[in-house]
């Protein structure tokens, strides 16, 4: 069993060796390799780095040493199995492809007899990014790389020569000649149909050369001779506009209106590298968005385009992230985004403190201190005087008329009640009904009264700007604010909860385990609104939305509803959360992005990207600032005099309270004391005021 298992083996490699050789003579080996040495001296003089993939068949086509400047080429070869899997490959060819990558090589040279080996190696290193799409290509004709399913590949490498061999039959006088003949092949770009590959004819191997010269590898993407390309739209401020939308149907108007940056770049893009956008919006991008991943790792939006290959361009502020490097090319970035939280705001309600606002807490403090101090001094120094004069008086026998003119106003504060009345009545400036005869007390009330008019002035003066200025907002303005508030946070996109997770700040991460997934803009804007949820976005689509909440709530302020939904200003956080670079979204590997970013960085360096990012957010400003001057910040209204009405409810209860307690007193204890007589009151209240004059001088 074993002798008979080697011998079919050893028939078929026989056999196989010699179907390998009749196919190398069929196909003339000393014209082929003429060609592929000449196409292969065109690369090596355009390239510094050439990758060499053959088989067992075109191993030993060519000498790389008789080919002309050889001695400098830097090269790397492959050379595949007749029954190589690239679903699982070699780890040799994996690190060859990879080191090919690195050092920049942009030449490859490609003979593989088998046509269905040579796209399964093309399809395989595209997908993984392991060629350079865009360099040069040299591979054999065969019909088995044209199927619908890899008309892909032909518009990604797009600078690629295919040597064509076939037998031309001649008839001449009754006889049948078969010539050899060998042609040069390109494809087109973009391509014409997506279900079939058509290629082009650049040339012929005639008597021995190239009939029509050296330069087959032609530029395609300069001028695509006004070809139809696809391009996919989702709409987000700034990258692209409603207005934008007349195109779409191919009816522009010519009013001068803000269609966005990326609208506008493709528009300068397409004349001129003379092709025809053809602009869609795909379904259901409005709410999907860029993309999420759905059931089956499936995904939506703009990201499910690319990965079917519907369109060549791909327009909807795209951030400049590794996710999406995985499914489009992205151009170099145009501009950078603030990505921050449209936050609710709050109104701090104090009017009712309208009386202790002037003066910070420290303040009140150190005031009530030096008027309790003042009093106390005021009623010690009066008391003093007025017995040492006494003292003074008594011991030279000075008449007590005399005596009575010294002590003169000295009743003021020698009661310790009437001594702080007339110490406060001072610090809002209320003149004494009598100024004291001693020096001491006057120079004390002299200062007093200087501290009065000071305090009382700047008291004044800081009310006067409590009532001007407008009320203070409560904003949330930091990462680390946000994250110690109870308000919900959330976007759409789960790689925004992903990058808040991963973040190495604590505040990120808080806020990422709090994250949630919304998919509804106006939703998510409602609930900003009822002060419950802070959204994730640019700060330039932030600042849009807010204006237009706040014009749909003054348009119902105009129809007079009275359910007002605005409960919460919208207030933008101030501290970006990333500056994200933007750019726009291309096909994966296309062969346009060389000359698009070129493009791109001459109209970012004329200015047109700030022209026209001001275009789109003008209509923003304006708004804002008409609200800003319609408001009315610096009026003083009933709403902001709270205060005082509350001062004068206050002091209305305390009065009768005290008038309560007056009557009380009089009906409890002056009406049952046993000397009242409320015929002869006169005489109760001059014997109570005796009684309390000689109690004074027994204690003194």
């Amino acid at each position: 069993m074993m002798l008979v298992m080697l011998f079919l083996y050893i028939t078929l490699v026989s056999g196989k060796s010699i179907l390998y050789k009749e196919h190398q003579r069929g196909y003339g080996e000393g014209n082929l390799k003429s060609v592929v040495e000449q196409i292969v001296e065109e690369i090596i003089g355009r390239t510094s780095c050439t990758v060499f993939v053959t088989d067992s068949v075109y191993r030993t086509l060519i000498n790389i040493k008789d080919i002309k400047n050889a001695s400098i080429l830097s090269k790397y070869e492959i050379v595949l199995r007749d029954n190589e899997k690239f679903s699982r490959p070699r780890r040799r060819i994996q690190n060859i492809l990879i080191d090919s990558k690195t050092v920049g090589c942009n030449g490859y040279v490609i003979l593989i007899a088998n046509g269905f080996l040579a796209s399964e190696f093309l399809q395989y290193a595209e997908r993984e990014r392991l060629i350079n799409t865009r360099g040069l290509f040299l591979l054999l004709y065969d019909s088995r790389l044209f199927e619908s399913n890899l008309y892909y590949l032909w518009n990604r490498i797009i600078n690629v020569v295919f040597i064509r061999q076939y037998n031309a039959y001649k008839y001449r006088s009754g006889e049948k000649t078969i010539d050899e003949k060998i042609d040069l092949d390109t494809t087109y770009f973009p391509t014409r149909r997506k279900t079939f590959t058509s290629t082009r004819f650049i040339d012929t191997w005639y008597q021995g050369k190239l009939r029509y010269g050296n330069n087959h590898f032609t530029e395609k993407t300069t001028n695509l001779q006004k070809q139809h390309l696809r391009i996919a739209v989702f709409e987000h401020i700034p990258a692209v506009t409603e207005k934008s939308r007349a195109y779409y149907n191919k009816r522009p108007n010519n009013n001068i209106e803000a269609l966005g940056i990326e609208f506008e770049l493709m528009q300068m893009i397409s004349k001129v590298m003379n092709f025809k956008p053809k602009y869609y919006m795909p379904y259901n991008i409005v709410s999907e968005k860029w993309g999420n991943e759905g059931d089956n790792q499936t995904r939506t939006g703009l990201v499910s385009e690319a990965i079917e290959r519907k369109a060549a361009f791909y327009l909807g502020d795209l951030h400049y992230t590794l996710h999406h490097l995985k499914y489009f090319d992205l151009t170099i970035p145009y501009n950078t985004e603030c990505l921050t939280f449209l936050t609710p705001e709050s109104l701090t309600e104090n009017s009712w403190k309208l009386l202790i606002l002037p003066f910070k807490l420290y303040t009140w403090i150190t005031l009530i201190l030096t008027l309790v101090l003042g009093s106390v001094v005021f009623y010690s120094l009066s008391l003093s005087c007025k017995k040492y004069i006494s003292l003074y008086k008594n011991q030279i026998h000075i008449q007590s008329k005399s005596l009575k003119k010294e002590i003169k106003g000295l009743y003021l504060f020698t009661e310790i009640g009437n001594s702080i009345l007339y110490t406060y009545s001072m610090l809002f400036q209320v003149s004494l009904p009598n100024l004291p005869s001693p020096w001491a007390v006057r120079v004390l009330i002299g200062w007093w009264w200087i501290y009065s008019i000071l305090v009382a002035v700047a008291y004044r003066a800081s009310m006067t700007a409590t009532l001007a200025n407008p009320v203070a907002r409560v904003t949330i303005d930091t990462l680390a604010q946000l994250a110690k508030s109870s308000i919900e946070v959330g976007g759409w996109n789960e790689q925004t909860k992903d990058f808040f997770l991963m973040s190495s700040d604590v505040s990120s991460q808080e806020i990422g385990n709090k994250f949630q997934l919304i998919k509804h803009e106006e939703e998510a804007i409602e609930k900003v609104t009822n002060g419950s949820f802070c959204y994730y976005e640019n700060s330039y689509l932030l600042q849009h939305a807010r204006v237009k909440r706040q014009m749909f709530e003054e348009q119902k302020k105009e129809n007079k509803v009275t359910q007002s939904m605005l409960k919460h200003n919208l207030h933008i956080m101030e501290e970006c959360v990333i500056n994200m670079p933007i750019a726009l979204g291309m096909e994966k590997n296309s062969p346009l992005k060389p000359h698009v970013d070129i493009l791109i960085r001459r109209i970012i360096e004329i200015g047109l990207v700030k022209k026209w990012l001001s275009d789109v957010m003008e209509w923003s400003k304006i708004m804002e600032l008409r609200q800003e001057t319609e408001s009315e910040k610096a009026s003083v209204n009933l709403h902001k005099l709270q205060g005082a009405f509350i001062a004068i409810t206050v002091g209305y209860l305390l009065g009768f309270v005290i008038l309560i307690g007056e009557i009380l007193y009089w009906k409890y204890i002056v009406l049952n004391d046993p000397k009242f007589d409320k015929y002869h009151l006169d005489i109760f209240y001059n014997n109570t005021n005796n009684l309390e004059i000689q109690t004074n001088h027994v204690h003194s």
